[in-house]
């Protein structure tokens, strides 16, 4: 249930723009982020990055956009779980470096709790279903 459509539309756009924005510097330095990726052991890292900047980019644009909502943020959610594992192994490190790490972590739990909500949420209800 949707109380508010706007403040719904509102914050599933700043959630998406995070992606968006990600991915779109990832198509910037596309060379330097394959090298990131290589160096965090990735197979396949040019793919890797291919498939990244699909997710980030392609659904971040359908999340802001409204379309296939809850599919999409399922599949986000998924994909941020593999890069939140993949590149923020914190219990790895020590010092500034774990907490900085952690930080990432914890944050990435946060946006796959959010997308998780986001997926639930019943978008096509009519005004009168939602009382």
């Amino acid at each position: 249930m949707i109380t508010n459509q706007n403040i719904f539309r509102i914050g599933r756009v700043l959630l998406a723009s995070l992606f968006v924005i990600s991915g779109v510097f990832k198509i910037i330095g596309f060379a330097g982020t394959v090298g990131y990726f290589d160096s965090l052991g990735l197979p396949m890292p040019t793919i890797a990055v291919l498939v990244t900047i699909l997710v980030e980019v392609g659904g971040g644009l359908l999340l802001m956009t409204g379309r296939g909502v809850k599919p999409v943020a399922l599949i986000i959610a998924l994909f941020t779980v593999g890069a939140t594992l993949s590149a923020h192994h914190f219990w790895t490190l020590d010092g500034a470096a774990a907490q900085a790490q952690l930080t990432h972590f914890l944050k990435n739990v946060s946006i796959i709790g959010a997308l998780l909500l986001v997926s639930t949420i019943d978008t096509e209800a009519e005004p009168e279903q939602r009382r």
